[in-house]
């Protein structure tokens, strides 16, 4: 796309957007479209479906109300009243061939005693016919004529005389007093009238079908297959419709698959005082035909609006894009280096329009360019002048540098040699200077180090004072807690003389025991418990006797370990008294001899700190004299090989500018060439 005209660009970015837009509108309206169709024709089905169901009631009505009016006949009632009479049997037969011969499309009509036996009859030859002889079927039949009190409708049913279906209904005639029942009528007429007023509403254009079933006996009543007319249903749709009935009841729709049409829609009415329904399925394909072919005239609108927008939209934009190509020949001219205007573009100069700010641009461009050009030309011109007087100019500055070059080279040999002898003093200084300054560091570092010392010593005299003083107390204090202990354990020797006591006392209980047993021998048998007595005492006095002396020998062993620990208490205060107190003595002497030794350094430190002081400054006057001889009146060092250099680069320099003057005689051509190029 690169490569393609503008106009062609925004054609296919305008379609692509047509289509988009178009696109999106139509899937919009399709949907809509087809939703509204869908229920359109939905309710359309159901509107037909309520068409046929009000129908049905209708027909029903009508046919009920013609038997109704047949039973309403004097010549019914009076018949009834007396049913042996040949006379008003006569009548009422005549009445009931005229009556049924207005009706269309009837199997008959009769007149029947309540216990069904029929006495008038549209076809004469069922006269005196009973039509129910099961007592329970006569039963059922009366129950259902007094429930209703009423009409009783038994619904479309297979005629047992003709095999073919009719609407059976019953009438109960009263008497004059509205309660007592005299007999019945009935009748009915065949269903065949009904199928054809609903095959009338069916529209050619539609495939709708319908069903119209019993619910109650699950049959068929009416089908489009004649055979399965009063058969049982077996259909998958209508039983399921069927099972929704009984379980909903009313009216409703269901969706269904069926095996050769795909999926089916089916919509129903139920018919509740009756028990019928009215089915109508069809398949969505036959349903929604309609939808698809207005989905696809919407499509081929669409696709023809596409097509319609985008010839109008490319059309336009040609014709908008005109003066753009006015445009495009007027940059190509400038291309091709043509500073000649296009005419064509004059009309927009300073208009507003995005072509007007373009050609107004492309105006000031050409002025631009021409200004320019003409001003090329003339620095070519003045250029060129410039490049011959700069190589005149050059060609003189050469011979001066070789001039130059020469004297330096003289200059420099002389120079050498005492640039030599500086520099090698200058060394040997700044070596003396560094060696000062080490020593002055040196002397700083020990200046601090003896201030720390002296701190340090002056704590450790404090110290040794303080703990002196400290032990001095605790010597003293000591002693009297010796003295106090051993006060104290000297009471051991009450505990060696109660022992003794005891050994006394021991003793004479011995004797006591003794005495006490020979008294008991005596008194033979009298005296034995006194004699077990004795005994027992005889023995407790042993044990303390023994306990004592056991008590004697612990006092002893006590007495000479109190003498040990005497002695050695007496040797702990003799080594504090003579040895740890007089160390103490000497140390706090020692640290004041420290003290006084620190403080003669640091006056000695000081000393050489002034003296060293002094010998640096004179070190740093003689090598800043030493610079002053070395450095020249510009600020910068006088080497001989600087001044080599310099010299040399000034010939290079030179050298560069002859090259730049040719180049600026051959910029100077080149331009000229450029403005030339112009036309």
């Amino acid at each position: 796309m690169k490569n393609w005209k503008l106009s062609r660009t925004i054609t296919l970015g305008i379609m692509v957007i047509v289509i988009i837009c178009i696109s999106l509108l139509y899937v919009m309206a399709s949907t809509t479209m087809n939703n509204i169709m869908k229920q359109s024709e939905r309710n359309q089905m159901e509107t037909n479906l309520l068409a046929q169901t009000s129908l049905i009631n209708q027909y029903v009505s009508n046919q009920e109300d013609l038997l109704i009016a047949f039973s309403k006949a004097p010549a019914v009632r009076e018949l009834l009243k007396d049913v042996d009479n040949a006379e008003k049997q006569a009548i009422a037969q005549a009445y009931t061939e005229n009556y049924y011969a207005g009706l269309d499309n009837w199997e008959g009509i009769y007149i029947g005693e309540w216990d069904t036996h029929c006495i008038v009859h549209s076809d004469v030859s069922n006269v005196g016919r009973i039509w129910r002889k099961e007592a329970d079927r006569l039963k059922q039949l009366q129950d259902a004529m007094l429930e209703k009190n009423g009409l009783y409708n038994a619904g479309i049913i297979v005629s047992p005389a003709h095999g073919q279906l009719i609407l059976s209904m019953y009438y109960p005639v009263f008497d004059e007093d509205g309660t007592t029942i005299l007999g019945y009528v009935g009748g009915g007429p065949y269903a065949e009238g009904l199928k054809n007023l609903l095959n009338k509403l069916k529209s050619k254009e539609h495939t709708t079908r319908y069903y119209m079933i019993n619910v109650m006996t699950e049959k068929y009543i009416f089908a489009d297959d004649e055979t399965l007319m009063a058969t049982d249903i077996k259909n998958p749709m209508l039983l399921s419709v069927i099972e929704a009935i009984k379980k909903n009841g009313g009216n409703g729709e269901l969706s269904y698959t069926d095996e050769t049409e795909g999926a089916c829609i089916a919509s129903y009415q139920y018919i509740s005082e009756h028990g019928w329904a009215v089915v109508s399925f069809d398949s969505e394909k036959n349903i929604y035909s309609n939808t698809r072919k207005n989905t696809i005239a919407l499509a081929t609108i669409c696709l023809i609006f596409v097509v319609v927008i985008s010839i109008l939209a490319f059309v336009m934009i040609r014709f908008s894009m005109k003066p753009l190509q006015y445009v495009e020949d007027s940059i190509k001219q400038l291309g091709n280096l043509r500073l000649q205007k296009n005419e064509k573009l004059e009309p927009w100069i300073g208009t507003k329009s995005e072509i007007g700010q373009i050609a107004t641009a492309m105006n000031s461009l050409y002025e631009a360019l021409g200004e320019i050009v003409y001003t090329l030309s003339n620095c070519s011109s003045s250029l060129s002048e410039s490049a011959i007087a700069m190589q005149d100019s050059s060609g003189v500055l050469v011979k001066c540098v070789s001039d130059n070059s020469k004297a330096t080279t003289l200059f420099a040999e002389h120079t050498e040699e005492v640039n030599a002898a500086v520099s090698k003093v200058d060394h040997e200084v700044g070596k003396i200077a560094h060696a000062v300054s080490e020593v002055e560091e040196r002397i700083s570092r020990g200046n601090q180090h003896s201030s720390e010392l002296l701190e340090k010593v002056d704590q450790m005299q404090k110290l040794a004072n303080s703990s002196m003083r400290t032990i001095s107390e605790r010597i003293e204090e000591n002693q009297k807690n010796i003295k106090r202990a051993l006060g104290d354990l000297q009471s051991l020797m009450r505990i060696d003389e109660m022992a003794s006591k005891i050994l006394n006392i021991t003793s004479q209980t011995n004797l006591l025991s003794l005495n006490a047993s020979i008294e008991a021998a005596r008194a033979g048998e009298a005296g034995k418990g006194f004699a077990v007595v004795a005994g027992e005492i005889g023995k407790l006095a042993n044990s303390s006797s023994e306990t004592a002396t056991q008590i004697q020998a612990i006092c002893n062993e006590t007495r000479n370990n109190i003498a040990n620990i005497q002695a050695c208490f007496d040797q702990v205060i003799l080594l504090l008294e003579k040895d740890v107190q007089a160390q103490f003595v000497e140390f706090g002497k020692a640290t004041e001899d420290y003290h006084q030794s620190i403080q003669d350094i640091q006056r000695i430190i000081a000393d050489i700190a002034g003296e060293s002081s002094t010998f640096a400054e004179t070190v740093d006057r003689i090598q800043a004299q030493i610079q002053s001889v070395s450095d020249v009146p510009g600020s910068q060092t006088v080497n001989s090989q600087d001044i080599l250099d310099k010299a040399r680069q000034t010939e290079v320099t030179t050298e560069e500018m002859t090259v730049i003057v040719r180049q600026n005689r051959e910029n100077a051509v080149a331009i000229s060439g450029i403005v030339n190029r112009f036309s």
